[in-house]
Order: structure tokens, then C-alpha cells, then sequence
């Protein structure tokens, strides 16, 4: 019989607990709980241990306890290292509490540890130096500062699991709870895609087929370093079902064409029609959440006359029609007429 797979779940004051207790008890249950349901003999895929620099009981930074079962020195040779999301502002914040932490990753990667992370983990990886000139994901919220603080990262933002190199020796997934995704991976590719399927079924796991998109918040927050691009923004989160409104924008600000979207592409990251598409969607999805109109009347109030363009247009960033978009966030009718 082949020993079960040892996984390193990475404990830091920093780290989220439920994501990091989640992890192991998932990868615990792999070959176990299914078995015991269905009378089968139980049958461990995975050694999964959370461990840490001491092994001493830490306090999290959402107030909850952990109490790892082993430290590093103690599982120098794991063969997967688990990051979980980190409570951090930056990666090199973590590296200047953690340094030992971070010089056992990039040790036991060099000697055949796979390494994986889930939301804002990938800082850590990223901060180790193992995701340079790769690809990598992390939470949607967090893409554009990572892609600031590590510029040598190609980020996917849209993305639930991305695989940095070919043999995928190193691979992050996105926000919060795709954390659920990563293990199903390690499942299907470690063990059987039968397991993974197993696990998925006792544990009411679902894959993130869309990616990230679904459920990305658009930061429409004006910037300050150009005073013109500034006023425009605000202008355009009051107006922007205004008809043909990047030439509107462009009149405001009394500069050329050019001169207005190399400045507005400066100042933001988007050029102008990009960033009133994607500002307009980001209203549309508001309605949608929180009216019962017809998709085509919210289309004619974010400034799509015609309802096939708001419709290609609203995939194109969000990955699903509005329809299944509304679906997708409504409360459930079994909740909402709950009591209370």
C-alpha cells in the first residue's frame, strides 16, 4: 500500500484558521469519510499537518486559536506545502515577520516539495521568489497590489487555479473558498479523479467553473495624482449612462483624444472605454442583485440602448449572462422565507 502523500499546511499569525483547518480536514477525509459512509475500508490519501515555526500554540489575526501539530525543523521533506490566505498588507510585511518560514519553502521546494496556495498566499510564494516570470492567481481583490508589489508576476486575475511551470510543481488559486478548488485538484491529480469526485460529493464541494470574474467587485475609486483624470472619474460614476460618454469624458477634461486616454490610461490601468464598460456592468450587477427589472431595462439605464450588446458585453467581463448572474446571487426562496 502506498504511504499517504504528507501535506505541510503553512500556520502563521497571519494565516486565516478556517481556511487552514478546512484544508486539513478536507485532505483528512480523503480515502475516510466516504469509506465509512459506504461500509468500505478506509483507506488515508493524504498526512496532511498543520505545522509551525515552533509548534506553539499562536494566536491568529482574527482572534481564534491554533495549535499545530508539528514544527518546520520536524517536516523538513513534506511532499506538497499548503500556503492558506494570509491577513497581510504586503508580501515583504510577511517576509520581515517570517523570514525562517519563508527560507524553509524555498528549501524544501529545491529539494521536491510541491508548493500550492489559496487567496493571498501566493504573496508568500511570491515574496519567496517562487513565482517570478510565472503565472500566477490570487484573490480578485488583491490582484492589482500584487501585480504592483511584484511586477516580474504575471497575474491572472480571473482565474480559480493557475499552474506556474509545466509539471505544476507550484500552483495558486484565487479567493476565499477556492481553497475548496486547489484540494479537489490535488485529489484528481494525486489520487484519482474518482476520490476527487467522492470528496466533492461528501463535503458538497462545488468547482468555481467561471473563474473569479463572477464574483470581482470593479474599485471605481477616483485617484488623486492627476486632478483633471480625477474629476472625470467622479463625473463619469454619476453619468456613465451618458450616450457616447468617453468623447463627453474627453470634452470635460479640455484635452485631445490622444493626449486624454493616454492620461486616463496612465491614471487608472484601463483606457477610457474599457473602464465605462466595466463601470457600467458593475452597476448593471447591482441592479440585478437588488431589483426585479427586465435584464434589457437595466441594460437601457447603464447606457445600452441595444440589449444584445449589453448582454456580450456583460459575459465578456463578468463570464455569465446577466440572467445567470441574477441567479447566481438571489437568496435561495427556502431561506429568504425562513422566520424571523
Amino acid at each position: 500500500m502506498q504511504r499517504p502523500i504528507r501535506v505541510a499546511i503553512l500556520a502563521t499569525p497571519e494565516v486565516e484558521p478556517w481556511v487552514a483547518l478546512g484544508i486539513h480536514d478536507a485532505l483528512w477525509a480523503v480515502g475516510v469519510l466516504w469509506n465509512r459512509v459506504m461500509g468500505e475500508a478506509e483507506a488515508p490519501a493524504f498526512a496532511p499537518q498543520v505545522v509551525s515555526l515552533d509548534g506553539a500554540v499562536m494566536k491568529t489575526s482574527t482572534g481564534m486559536e491554533i495549535n499545530p501539530q508539528a514544527t518546520l525543523a520536524s517536516l523538513a521533506d513534506p511532499d506538497i506545502i499548503f500556503v492558506p490566505s494570509v491577513l497581510i498588507t504586503s508580501g515583504a510585511e510577511f517576509g520581515r515577520s517570517n523570514p525562517d518560514v519563508l527560507t524553509w519553502i524555498k528549501t524544501a521546494h529545491v529539494n521536491g516539495a510541491r508548493v500550492v496556495s489559496s487567496c493571498t498566499g501566493s504573496f508568500v510564494l511570491a515574496e519567496a521568489g517562487l513565482l517570478d516570470g510565472r503565472e500566477s492567481t490570487t484573490h480578485w481583490a488583491f490582484v492589482e497590489p500584487m501585480r504592483k508589489e511584484y511586477p516580474k508576476v504575471k497575474v491572472r486575475g480571473d482565474r480559480i487555479i493557475v499552474a506556474a511551470d509545466e509539471d505544476g510543481r507550484i500552483v495558486t488559486a484565487g479567493g476565499a473558498t477556492s481553497w475548496t478548488d486547489l484540494v479537489l485538484y490535488l485529489v484528481g491529480r494525486f489520487v484519482s479523479q474518482e476520490e476527487a469526485r467522492r470528496l466533492a460529493k461528501m463535503s458538497l464541494f462545488d468547482w468555481h467553473h467561471q473563474g473569479q470574474n463572477p464574483y470581482t467587485r470593479f474599485v471605481t475609486k477616483p485617484q488623486r495624482d492627476d486632478g483633471a483624470i480625477h474629476a472625470v472619474q467622479e463625473w463619469a460614476a454619476e453619468n456613465y449612462a451618458v450616450p457616447d460618454i468617453v468623447s463627453a469624458m474627453t470634452a470635460r477634461t479640455q484635452l485631445s483624444d490622444k493626449t486624454f486616454a493616454r492620461r486616463f490610461k496612465a491614471a487608472t490601468g484601463y483606457a477610457p472605454l474599457e473602464y465605462v464598460q466595466r463601470l457600467r456592468v458593475e452597476e448593471s450587477k447591482q441592479m440585478l442583485e437588488t431589483s426585479d427589472d427586465a435584464v434589457e431595462t437595466i441594460g437601457e439605464k447603464v447606457g445600452y440602448a441595444d440589449s444584445a450588446s449589453f448582454r456580450r458585453i456583460f459575459r465578456r467581463y463578468v463570464g455569465e449572462s446577466p440572467a445567470e448572474y441574477r441567479k447566481r446571487q438571489a437568496v435561495p426562496d427556502h431561506i429568504r422565507k425562513l422566520p424571523g
